[in-house]
């Protein structure tokens, strides 16, 4: 996913639909031209400084890739590993002093495939 993603952002793809390729092509599901023209719309915080658009596709492929209470339980893993990895959710902060976000990038999509990856995340977490 760490490559795929980088390759996707340094064509040209927003964070949104970069991760969403790449995740499209790592794990076999369709990207419907519906969601594609919606990360038009879901990029460089919404546009108003707001949360990383690669978050939200993030969650947007565990609820492609599980059913919906699994990906709600991996949607909180991913979340809190996020914030504890990367010290902020917000586009701003996240982005701040960088000239592009493609290595970043690459470091959410290994983050996404460590949490589709994991098995047994929640009896650690007890």
């Amino acid at each position: 996913m760490k490559e795929k993603t980088m390759a996707y952002c340094r064509a040209g793809e927003n964070c949104s639909l970069g991760l969403l390729r790449a995740a499209s092509d790592v794990y076999g599901f369709p990207l419907s031209k519906e969601l594609v023209d919606s990360c038009g719309a879901v990029c460089s915080g919404f546009g108003i400084g707001g949360i990383c658009s690669a978050l939200v596709a993030a969650i947007m492929i565990l609820g492609i890739l599980f059913a919906p209470e699994e990906a709600k339980k991996r949607r909180l893993f991913f979340l809190l590993a996020f914030r504890e990895k990367f010290g902020a959710m917000d586009c701003p902060t996240l982005s701040a002093g960088k000239l592009d976000c493609t290595e970043f990038m690459g470091d959410i999509g290994a983050l996404l495939e460590e949490t589709i990856g994991k098995d047994d995340f929640c009896e650690k977490t007890i």
